[in-house]
């Protein structure tokens, strides 16, 4: 959809978000805890590679040939919410480095998400926490997007219809915007009626949101303006 995945190429949800963004022929952004001389962990530096033959970055604020100490990683982490629009916190026990990162963003004007889980498993009860103390309890993709649509929409004004050119929309756009006709319509049946992916359903509905075609409901469903 256009979003750059940041993360600190760790083992874990770190790795799973380098390698989905990759996975989906996207950008990604890998902030070390050492120097930009070698990689950690090692069994990443495959990892390492596709993001930088993928066009993505390796960044780091330490010396070429500093090693990977622990007091390097809080540090590191305030870079991967300082570069990002919002942070996602996906799994954190009650004193996770994830909840480090997270009052970091908090404190940097950034937008904080927590995915929810059981309430019997430890590694959600950072996220509980999170949520109490004022992170957006998130479940899905889109409502990601719909918070930080206002922020993005500089950078996709370019290329983002306005409301006056809905006669010249892009083929994949009309259909979107005849598949929700006088109603409203949430992605999954918007997916089933056009035949797209609920990405790329997601993705054209927020240029459409950000060119005041489309608004969003509750529920997760959306309408014509």
């Amino acid at each position: 959809m256009g979003i750059t995945v940041n993360s600190g190429l760790a083992v874990g949800v770190d790795h799973a978000a380098h390698t989905g963004a990759l996975d989906g022929n996207g950008l990604t952004v890998a902030v070390l805890g050492n120097g930009l001389n070698s990689i950690y962990p090692r069994q990443h530096h495959s990892l390492a590679e596709q993001i930088l033959t993928h066009g993505g970055l390796l960044v780091s604020e330490q010396p070429p040939d500093s090693p990977p100490l622990a007091a390097h990683f809080p540090k590191r982490n305030r870079i991967i919410s300082g570069l990002s629009l919002g942070v996602l916190v996906i799994d954190a026990t009650a004193k996770s480095g994830s909840l480090v990162t997270a009052r970091l963003a908090a404190e940097q004007g950034r937008e904080v998400f927590a995915l929810p889980g059981d309430i019997d498993n430890p590694n959600s009860k950072g996220c509980h926490l999170l949520i109490r103390e004022g992170a957006q309890l998130t479940e899905t993709v889109q409502e990601i997007l719909q918070c930080i649509a206002p922020q993005l929409e500089p950078y996709l004004h370019s290329t983002a219809v306005t409301k006056a050119d809905t006669k010249e929309l892009k083929d994949t756009e009309q259909l979107i915007v005849d598949s929700i006709g006088d109603h409203s319509s949430s992605v999954d049946q918007l997916s089933t009626n056009t035949g797209l992916t609920s990405a790329a359903v997601s993705s054209i509905l927020l240029s459409l949101e950000l060119a005041g075609i489309v608004c969003s409901q509750s529920g997760g469903k959306f309408s014509k303006t």
